[in-house]
């Protein structure tokens, strides 16, 4: 409209008007589904404007930029699954909220939500530090840098010397991402601390308990496979539990996940 007020539309260039017009059309697709589900209308969004391409085919701060738009798209998924009528403009409504820890009034009584970062140079009664896993943190575009690494430990150090009375911190087994379910590993730092996961996890297995099913695959240690997202990879490890069987797979972006097979839909090469 901007163009057509001032008249530099008609300078343009016919390729030009084309991928206009395009964009335009695109918008007004989009229109068309923003009183449903969020999760579809974001991946189309993401994918059909480029932007996911743009950011993957970047430099590493876009590549970091990607990762949000994937923890976006997590979010709207989880939105979908909990609204009774799901709608983008609900949706936008709950996003927008934030905190200002600057503004933090200890007398309140509530629960102040932060970022490691945004913990520096406070205290709480009690502190609670949860997604201790491997790749949150330390986060994996730290991966095999020892820098990247340290100053991970220093934050995590910061959040446990927050608390005064009690400090509580938890890691989950399973983790969803962009819709998936996937298997997690537990983070090194736990492991820094004296933590002895083996019990629990033994513990815990118990629940796991399965007769066979023949129609999840197994897979070789070595073998070759292909993820739609992480790409190509090589097997490092098998867990047998039927349905609940995990594969855990190096990919040759440098990334190691463990994933649950039943929804990570590899294919063997």
């Amino acid at each position: 409209e901007g163009l057509k007020q001032t008249g530099h539309i008609d300078s343009l260039s016919k390729a030009a008007k084309t991928k206009i017009a395009a964009f335009i059309n695109m918008i007004e697709d989009f229109k068309k589904a923003i009183g449903g589900e969020v999760a579809p209308l974001a991946e189309r969004v993401s994918v059909e404007s480029g932007l996911a391409e743009s950011l993957k085919s970047g430099d590493a701060k876009e590549k970091h930029a990607l990762e949000n738009v994937n923890e976006l798209l997590n979010a709207a998924h989880i939105y979908d699954q909990q609204a009774q009528e799901p709608s983008l403009l609900d949706y936008l409504h709950q996003i927008a909220l934030f905190s200002d820890t600057d503004t933090y009034d200890e007398s309140k009584g509530c629960v102040a939500l932060m970022t490691l970062h945004c913990a520096k140079g406070l205290e709480f009664e009690n502190v609670f530090i949860i997604g201790l896993e491997d790749g949150l943190l330390p986060h994996e575009r730290g991966a095999g840098d020892e820098d990247e690494t340290e100053e991970e430990r220093r934050l995590f150090f910061v959040g446990i010397t927050r608390a005064k009375a009690g400090l509580y911190i938890s890691c989950a087994r399973y983790r969803t991402v962009r819709g998936q379910m996937l298997r997690t590993i537990p983070s090194p730092f736990l492991y820094e601390l004296g933590i002895d996961l083996a019990e629990t996890a033994q513990e815990n297995d118990v629940s796991l308990r399965y007769t066979q099913y023949d129609t999840i695959p197994d897979f070789a240690v070595g073998q070759l496979v292909r993820h739609e997202t992480f790409g190509l990879g090589k097997v490092k490890e098998f867990i047998n539990m039927g349905e609940n069987s995990v594969v855990v797979v190096e990919f040759s972006t440098g990334q190691t996940k463990s994933l649950l097979v039943k929804y990570a839909g590899l294919s063997k090469i």
